[in-house]
């Protein structure tokens, strides 16, 4: 378990590695703490299940106007920055699903949540999901809550080993930006086929999937403490985007902010961006299927 980080607005964070039995669908799990702050959160492949032990989180619209989380629901992947406001007092727990594992592990067609959610009580029963809420509500020790949330994913999720495209493309990841013929070549479908079965699995087209993925690679460079402006440049070569120039474009589309302003947010200790400060593994082992 990692201990909390030593920001000192008001957010603090826990990762904490995810049960054996579901390594196959799911990511790390994120325990925050926040006070009264808003968080910018980028475009991300990962469908999440989120859950508030206390306090809420207040999604903002693009007309300024503020739409209330439930309590525990599942969010799909989106190819928009999002940005959230958590009133005082709040404690949130969240696990990323590992890109294309969402059907086997709820039955859920991705493209059914894809940029929107699901709250939880319309997949598991009433009662049971009633019985783990309260089991919630008393209790004040971290690791604990981590491990009721964990034993109750145990309980509704399907996590049998099995084949998938969505797990089959990601540990082909360095062949993602191959030309479509090659790639489907590798695969031994069609191309036609190839785009239907990665939309399927992932929610979003081919062309997206990529785009996410050199967003994904290119993180972990860029929030580096020792990145400097002069590091864009080579920042962007090395993760596949043509120049410096379509990286700030992506990184507007994708995050919401342009690399070089992201790094000034970072710096400044700007509490909004706390998520892209998490440690180097940490965010591997949160968000980032492949290395």
């Amino acid at each position: 378990m990692n201990q909390p980080n030593s920001i000192t607005y008001p957010v603090r964070h826990q990762v904490f590695p995810v049960h054996p039995k579901l390594t196959t669908l799911l990511m790390h799990v994120l325990v925050v703490e926040l006070d009264d702050c808003k968080a910018s959160l980028p475009a991300t492949l990962c469908p999440a299940i989120m859950l508030f032990v206390r306090g809420g989180g207040h999604i903002e619209n693009a007309d300024q106007s503020r739409t209330e989380s439930p309590r525990f629901f599942l969010r799909g992947p989106t190819m928009t920055p999002m940005h959230v406001h958590y009133p005082a007092n709040t404690l949130a727990l969240s696990v990323c699903l590992r890109p294309g594992m969402l059907h086997q592990a709820t039955g859920l067609n991705v493209n059914d949540i894809a940029d929107g959610y699901i709250a939880m009580d319309r997949l598991v029963a009433k009662e049971k999901l009633s019985a783990f809420l309260r089991s919630l509500d008393s209790e004040l020790e971290i690791g604990h809550i981590v491990k009721l949330f964990q034993d109750f994913l145990l309980e509704i999720l399907d996590h049998q080993k099995k084949g998938s495209i969505g797990a089959a493309f990601l540990a082909a990841h360095k062949k993602i930006f191959f030309p479509l013929l090659d790639l489907s070549a590798y695969f031994g479908i069609g191309q036609r086929q190839l785009e239907r079965r990665v939309r399927d699995a992932f929610g979003v087209t081919l062309r997206d999937v990529r785009r996410i993925v050199r967003f994904g690679q290119s993180l972990p460079a860029l929030i580096r403490p020792d990145v400097a402006w002069g590091d864009l440049t080579q920042i962007a070569q090395d993760t596949g985007y043509y120049d410096q120039a379509h990286m700030h474009r992506e990184y507007l589309e994708l995050a919401g902010i342009a690399p070089a302003q992201l790094r000034q947010k970072i710096n400044s200790q700007d509490p909004a961006y706390w998520i892209y400060r998490i440690a180097t593994q940490d965010f591997y082992d949160l968000f980032l299927s492949v290395e």
